[in-house]
């Protein structure tokens, strides 16, 4: 069997280098003799060059940045405001013309086999169509996601399929690898690779055949464990999308009135302007962290706070640590769902964090060994599902992704 040449795209953002195993998945092709390039903005170049894959810096992506929202905004109007600008970031024609002309260069340059993409880099979409190649999806099953369950949800779905639309036309393409009903999602005819089992989604309607779950299986690490004395629970909104210093502060305040150690993990996000030095103001005995290692910090913890990325949200998982979920935007909202349906954690608003009920919802998670009973049950089944090297080899062996 030749080596063939998966030309990976992602939005510039380094959570979507995640979703359980996406950089990974590259890696581990790479590993295996398969010519591998990454594409995406130059944000994330670094990341991607530490793992050893060949990166090529696009102009754009289709994805664009937008001023951060002022750090005083009140949860509920934050997360109005993060759904407004999401169809400015994702969806705008211009910038997906312009991105698909960058990677259109690159795809004649270098020839691709396949592309492959995470579930917000649309412009991957719109070159598999325009080259006739087969798109592979990593991060998103297929299948029939639930309807929007208010009538501004259902406005904000409708103004998107629009926009969708718009830039069908722009474009000059059909759209064959994207799909408009409920809400506008790239989709495969060919593979989708997620790495949680397929009953983790139990909020689909319908999960559709191509679909691959793998799981995830724990990493090794060469990080020397913190020293313990006290529960210890890492706080932490991912990496990017950061920019809400009274999720952390209050988070923290109640871990410490029981207790605990809390662990905040601040991201380094362009988006945040001011969140360390707020964060520091309110909590001047705490150490702040930008990053940590995953696979060292996780098995050390008692809990994880977040905000139902689907990186932590995996991570979580493969370690069996219970969480507590507090959705800002988008997916996350689903994910919290998720978490709930399978007792792993609980879950709330960002308008229902009150002193009182973040205390009583860590409480609850660190008092009831439910919880991590069965988030230990999750973790086995991760690991039986393979995790990403059972990805790579299945999709080397495939005659078809």
């Amino acid at each position: 069997m030749r080596t063939r040449r998966w030309l990976f795209v992602s939005v510039p953002l380094w959570g979507h280098l995640d979703y359980g195993g996406y950089l990974e998945l590259a890696v581990a092709l790479a590993r295996r003799g398969e010519r591998v390039l990454w594409a995406s903005g130059s944000l994330v170049q670094e990341a991607v060059v530490r793992r050893g894959l060949p990166f090529v810096p696009l102009p754009s992506v289709g994805w664009r940045w937008l001023p951060p929202l002022p750090s005083d905004v009140p949860p509920m109007e934050r997360a109005r405001r993060r759904r407004e600008r999401a169809l400015e970031a994702w969806l705008q024609p211009e910038a997906h013309a312009r991105a698909l002309r960058a990677l259109s260069s690159l795809i004649e340059a270098w020839r691709p086999d396949w592309i492959v993409a995470e579930p917000f880099a649309g412009v991957a979409a719109w070159a598999a169509e325009r080259y006739e190649l087969p798109l592979i999806v990593v991060g998103f099953p297929a299948g029939r996601w639930p309807a929007p369950a208010t009538p501004e949800a259902q406005v904000e779905v409708e103004a998107a399929r629009a926009r969708l639309a718009e830039v069908a036309a722009r474009l000059g393409l059909a759209g064959r690898y994207w799909r408009a009903d409920p809400f506008p999602q790239i989709t495969s005819p060919y593979a989708h690779v997620v790495f949680f089992p397929a009953d983790w989604f139990v909020d689909l309607d319908r999960l559709d055949p191509q679909n691959r779950f793998f799981g995830g299986r724990r990493k090794a690490s060469t990080v020397p464990p913190l020293p313990r004395s006290r529960p210890r629970i890492l706080i932490t909104l991912g990496s990017t999308f950061t920019g809400d210093p009274a999720f952390f502060i209050g988070a923290a305040r109640a871990v410490q009135a029981l207790g605990g150690e809390p662990l905040l993990v601040l991201g380094r996000s362009p988006f945040a302007p001011g969140l360390r030095e707020a964060v520091a103001r309110a909590l001047p005995d705490l150490p702040l962290w930008d990053w940590v290692d995953y696979a060292a910090v996780f098995p050390q913890l008692d809990l994880v706070i977040h905000h139902g990325g689907m990186g932590t949200t995996h991570a979580a998982l493969v370690y069996g640590v219970p969480q507590l979920v507090v959705p800002h935007a988008g997916e996350q909202h689903l994910q919290a769902r998720r978490v709930d349906a399978a007792g792993v954690g609980l879950s709330m608003r960002p308008a229902e964090a009150t002193p009182l009920r973040w205390r009583q919802l860590i409480a609850a998670l660190l008092q009831e060994p439910a919880f991590r009973d069965r988030a230990q049950m999750w973790a086995q089944r991760m690991e039986a599902a393979g995790g990403v090297e059972e990805a790579a080899a299945q999709l080397i062996e495939s005659r078809e992704p």
